[in-house]
C-alpha cells in the first residue's frame, strides 16, 4: 500500500484582499433630490420671480413627492423590476416639465394638461414647422431634465432599497408630514392662500407653489368643478352715487326782478334689463348652484341706457379679431386706413386686451362672448353646444341681420367650424371649406386676399352682420419665415428699427391693405355712413419676446413699445381699440372714452350702441357710455380701475396719480373681479342662458 502524507489545508482567500463595500445612496432621497432639481430648474429657467415664499414651497412639495415616489419604488421587491419602474417614471416625469416649459415660453403663460392636450392637434396639424422649430431651440432643456434618468440608469446598483417594506411607508408618512407643514406656511400667507381655492388659477399656482403642487390643485378643482362651492359670490356692497338733484337746479337767489325760464327736465333713461324675477327665481329653483346665480343678478344693479344708445341701429358691423395686432402699428403715414379709423372713430385711450391664457382662443372668447375664458384653450370649445344668447352674433340675427364669419387659416383649428355657428353666424367659411378659393394657402396667408374675396359676398346683404379672425400679423417675424413680412419688405425695409420689428410690421400691413379695400369700397357704394367697423387684438404680439421659443435673442417687444413691459401684465397688455363709422366723422363732438376698456367691454358697449335689449347684469363688462365703474381684470384675479392696479402675485395695490384709495375699496373690488369670474364659470357650466332662454 502506499501512504500518502496528509497535506495541510491551505486557505485560498487567506491572502486576499477583502471585498471593497459598495457604497449605496438611498434611493428614495434620489428621487427626491430630482424633483426638488425638476422643479426648481423650471422655476429658474422661466426667467420669473413673485413670491418670496416660492423657493420654499418647491423644496418642501418638490422633496415630498420626490420621496413619496422613491419610497413606492422601494416597494418593488426585484432589482430588475425596481430598476424598470425607476426608469419609466424618470423618462414620463421630464415630459410634463419640459411640454409645460415650452407652452411657457411660447405663450408666457402655462396651461393645464387638458388645455394642453386639447390644443395638440391643433399645433400639430397647423403649426407643426414652428413647434419643430420652438422643441429643436430649447434641445438644451430637454437634455438637461434627463440628466437624473441617465445618472440612475449608470449608478442603480448604487441605489439601496429596502427589503422591510414599513421602512419606506414610514418614509411616506414623513414625506406627508413635509407637504402638511408646506401647506401650514401657505396658510399663514393670505396671498398664497387665496390661490389655493378661492383665486386658483393654474398658470399663477405654476409659479407660485410649483408644478408638482399646481397639478394637484388643478385635479382637485376639476374634481369639485360642478360643486357648489366653485360658484360661491362674496356679498359685495354697493357703489354710493352722489345725488346731483341739487346741483343741476340754477341758483335763483336775489333774481326776484327777472323770471328765469325753468331748466329742462333731465331725460330718464331706461334700465338695461329684461322683465325677469331673479329673486323669485332663486327662491323656487332646487339646484343649488343655479339658485346661486339667480340670487348674485338679482343683487347686481342694471346699468342705464344714455345718450348713445341706439346710435348705430340698423348699421351694417364688421368686426374683426385682429391677429396679434398693436397701438404701435397704427401711423398716419405708414398705416393711413388705420390711422383713419382709430383717430376719427370713437375715442378709447385706455384699452387692454389681457393675455387669457389661451393664445388666440381666448382672445377671441373675450370679445364674442364678453365672459372670462377661464378654461384656457378649451373655453371656446366648451361652448359647441351651449345657449350663447349674448353673442353680438346672435343678438344681429335676432334683429334680421345676415351674419356670417370669416378666417383665412383652417376652418377646423380649434374647432371653429362648429363653434362660430353657434355664436350666431349661419356660415363659418375657412380655409378648407370654401376660403381657399379666394386666399392663397401659405403661411400665414393674406388678410387682404381674405377681405377683397368675401366683400362682395355679403355687401349687398345689408343689413349685415360680418366676422373675421385674421392672420397675417402671426409670428414668427422674418423677412424668411413669414410669408407676409416677405410680401411687404419693401414697404418697411427703410424703417429705422431691428429687422423682426420691420417683419413685424410689415405682417400687420396686411391688415392696413385688406381695411383700404374695404373702407373705399364702402364709400364707393355710398355705404360707409351705415356701417361699423370695429378691431381688437386676440392678444399682445408675444411672438417679440425674448427666448429660444421664437428665435429672439432679445426683448423686440420691449422695442416695439418703446418701454420694457418684462413682468408687468398691466404695461404688456395695453393695445388699441378700433370703433369706426363714417358718421362719426360727421359728428360736431369727438366720442372719447378716457376710462380703462378692454375686451369684455365691447360686446355691451355694441349691444348698447345698436339698440340691442339686453339685460346688463348678465354680461361681465361693461357699455362704457353707462354709469358702470370701469373695471378691467385678469384670470390671475389682478385688476385694473381708474385709481390703480392690483398685483394678485403680490397683493399690492399700485395707486393712480397719487389717488387716495382706502384698504375698503381695495377689498371692494377684489369681491367684484371675484365675482365676475366666478359668474364666467358657472355661466358654461350650467349653461344658463339655456336655463333663462330656451334652447
Amino acid at each position: 500500500m502506499m501512504n500518502y502524507q496528509a497535506r495541510p489545508m491551505v486557505n485560498r482567500y487567506q491572502n486576499a484582499r477583502p471585498p471593497r463595500r459598495r457604497y449605496r445612496f438611498p434611493l428614495w432621497a434620489f428621487m427626491a433630490l430630482t424633483y426638488i432639481f425638476y422643479e426648481v430648474f423650471m422655476y429658474a429657467i422661466m426667467g420669473v420671480s413673485y413670491s418670496g415664499l416660492t423657493w420654499l414651497y418647491l423644496l418642501l412639495t418638490g422633496g415630498a413627492f420626490g420621496t413619496i415616489i422613491g419610497a413606492a419604488t422601494e416597494l418593488v421587491k426585484k432589482p430588475k423590476a425596481r430598476k424598470i419602474t425607476g426608469i419609466v417614471i424618470l423618462a414620463i416625469s421630464p415630459v410634463l416639465f419640459c411640454v409645460e416649459y415650452f407652452v411657457f415660453k411660447s405663450f408666457m403663460t402655462c396651461m393645464n394638461l387638458e388645455s394642453i392636450i386639447s390644443g395638440t392637434g391643433d399645433v400639430a396639424t397647423g403649426f407643426t414647422s414652428i413647434a419643430l422649430t420652438i422643441i429643436l431651440k430649447g434641445i438644451w432643456v430637454i437634455i438637461l431634465y434627463y440628466v437624473p434618468l441617465v445618472l440612475f440608469c449608470l449608478f442603480f446598483r448604487n441605489l439601496s432599497g429596502n427589503r422591510d417594506s414599513r421602512i419606506p411607508l414610514m418614509r411616506m408618512g414623513v414625506a406627508l408630514v413635509a407637504q402638511l407643514l408646506c401647506l401650514g406656511i401657505i396658510a399663514l400667507a393670505p396671498v398664497d392662500r387665496a390661490k389655493l381655492s378661492k383665486q386658483y388659477n393654474f398658470d399663477d399656482a405654476v409659479h407660485t407653489f410649483g408644478l408638482t403642487n399646481a397639478m394637484g390643485l388643478d385635479l382637485l378643482n376639476s374634481i369639485g368643478g360642478g360643486g357648489d362651492s366653485n360658484f360661491d359670490f362674496t356679498p359685495v356692497d354697493p357703489i354710493e352715487s352722489e345725488s346731483t338733484a341739487d346741483t343741476d337746479a340754477p341758483d335763483t337767489a336775489g333774481t326776484d326782478t327777472e323770471m328765469v325760464d325753468p331748466p329742462e327736465p333731465p331725460v330718464v333713461y331706461g334700465k338695461n334689463e329684461v322683465d325677469i324675477d331673479f329673486a323669485a327665481l332663486a327662491e323656487s329653483e332646487k339646484k343649488a348652484d343655479v339658485a346661486k346665480l339667480h340670487s348674485y343678478i338679482a343683487s347686481q344693479t342694471p346699468t342705464s341706457q344714455n345718450e348713445l344708445t341706439g346710435l348705430f341701429k340698423g348699421k351694417n358691423l364688421i368686426l374683426i379679431t385682429a391677429e396679434a395686432f398693436s397701438k404701435e402699428v397704427i401711423d398716419p403715414v405708414m398705416t393711413p386706413t388705420l390711422y383713419r379709423l382709430y383717430s376719427k372713430g370713437i375715442n378709447f385711450t385706455d384699452y387692454y386686451q389681457p393675455a387669457w391664457g389661451g393664445s388666440t382662443s381666448t382672445g377671441e372668447y373675450s370679445v364674442l362672448m364678453g365672459l372670462v375664458p377661464m378654461a384656457g384653450v378649451k373655453s371656446m370649445k366648451n361652448t359647441i353646444d351651449l345657449n350663447l344668447y349674448y353673442t353680438i352674433g346672435n343678438a344681429l340675427t335676432r334683429e334680421g341681420y345676415n351674419s356670417y364669419a370669416y378666417h383665412n387659416n383652417s376652418n377646423t383649428y380649434y374647432s371653429r367650424h362648429l363653434t362660430h355657428t353657434n355664436f350666431g353666424y349661419s356660415e363659418f367659411i375657412g380655409m378648407g371649406n370654401g376660403m381657399e378659393e379666394g386666399v392663397q394657402s401659405r403661411w400665414p396667408a393674406s388678410d387682404e386676399e381674405m377681405m377683397k374675396f368675401t366683400f362682395d359676398k355679403y355687401c349687398s346683404e345689408e343689413p349685415f352682420n360680418i366676422y373675421y379672425m385674421t392672420v397675417s400679423g402671426h409670428c414668427l417675424y422674418s423677412w424668411t419665415g413669414n410669408s407676409m413680412s416677405k410680401r411687404n419688405r419693401e414697404t418697411f425695409e427703410n424703417m429705422d428699427a431691428s429687422e423682426t420689428i420691420k417683419a413685424y410690421h410689415a405682417a400687420n400691413y396686411e391688415l392696413e391693405k385688406g381695411l383700404s379695400y374695404i373702407v373705399s369700397q364702402l364709400e364707393a357704394k355710398g355705404m360707409a355712413d351705415d356701417t361699423v367697423i370695429v378691431i381688437s387684438t386676440d392678444h399682445y404680439p408675444y411672438g417679440l419676446e425674448k427666448g429660444e421659443s421664437w428665435g429672439n435673442d432679445k426683448d423686440y417687444l420691449g422695442e416695439l413699445y418703446g418701454y420694457d413691459p418684462a413682468g408687468n401684465i398691466f404695461l404688456r397688455d395695453h393695445s388699441a381699440l378700433i370703433m369706426w363709422s363714417g358718421c362719426l366723422e360727421d359728428r360736431e363732438e369727438k366720442v372719447v372714452v378716457d376710462t380703462p376698456v378692454y375686451s369684455l367691454d365691447i360686446l355691451p358697449t355694441l349691444l348698447n350702441l345698436f339698440g340691442i335689449e339686453y339685460d346688463s347684469r348678465l354680461l361681465v363688462g361693461r357699455d362704457v357710455f353707462s354709469e358702470a365703474e370701469p373695471i378691467v381684470l385678469w384670470t390671475n384675479y389682478s385688476w385694473l380701475t381708474d385709481k390703480g392696479t392690483y398685483d394678485a402675485r403680490t397683493g399690492t395695490f399700485t395707486p393712480k396719480n397719487g389717488a387716495e384709495v382706502d384698504d375698503a375699496y381695495v377689498k371692494r373690488i377684489k369681491g367684484i373681479v371675484g365675482n365676475k369670474i366666478n359668474y364666467s364659470k358657472s355661466v358654461i357650466s350650467l349653461d344658463y342662458f339655456n336655463i333663462l332662454f330656451g334652447d
